[in-house]
């Protein structure tokens, strides 16, 4: 993901964040991608899936490609919200985006997304942003919440019926960033199944797809 593209998504999730998002930085958290996870699928099984699926070719630039089972960010999602006394929403369906970095400044965003028995996507957002140099002064807390249209909630339904989600690498990262980026987790949970998967500057479209319909 480039700057550009980095800044617009920040826009569209959390527009008052804008001016510092080209500052943080992807580099000093390597290593936390990996950890136990969710994911019902088998690793070769899924690679070998997703070589057939739509962007597997974008994939030969990433670094650190894995189906590895990936850490669940549950409790950052927890910690977060019990510090902006936000809720943390329960469903059976239910998609949880995890989005975090440090560099001048540090953020922590954190997405969930729950369907109700009704067949209704609805989101809810909080983000902190703190300093990541004494310097300077942290911000306050913005939260975000917001229903999906009824198209909007058919595409998120057909995103996620989509095999090839389930086959997406459980991490990947962009070398070419090494400023201006952030380690992002997305699990979904369904009463079919259960997955993680982590990224670091580069997603899959099967990855973008459900990201951008809760985030927007």
């Amino acid at each position: 993901m480039a700057d550009g593209e980095l800044i617009n998504y920040h826009r569209r999730m959390l527009a008052w964040l804008i001016p510092l998002a080209a500052l943080m930085l992807t580099g000093c958290l390597t290593g936390e991608n990996v950890g136990r996870g969710s994911d019902l699928r088998a690793p070769d099984d899924a690679k070998r899936t997703f070589a057939s699926c739509p962007g597997a070719d974008a994939l030969a630039t990433a670094t650190d490609v894995s189906w590895a089972p990936q850490a669940s960010r549950l409790a950052e999602h927890r910690a977060l919200r019990t510090r902006m006394k936000i809720p943390l929403p329960e469903g059976t369906s239910r998609i949880l985006f995890w989005s975090s970095g440090t560099h001048h400044t540090s953020f922590d965003f954190s997405v969930i997304a729950v369907r109700d028995a009704q067949g209704r996507w609805r989101t809810s957002g909080i983000g902190e942003q703190g300093p990541g140099l004494p310097s300077i002064a942290p911000r306050p807390a913005l939260t975000l919440e917001r229903d999906l249209s009824v198209d909007e909630g058919r595409a998120l339904d057909r995103a996620l019926a989509d095999p090839c989600l389930y086959a997406s690498p459980t991490f990947q990262r962009n070398p070419g960033i090494v400023a201006g980026g952030a380690i992002q987790t997305m699990e979904i949970e369904t009463p079919q199944r259960r997955w993680t998967g982590s990224w670091a500057g580069i997603r899959t479209p099967q990855q973008a797809s459900v990201v951008n319909l809760i985030t927007e």
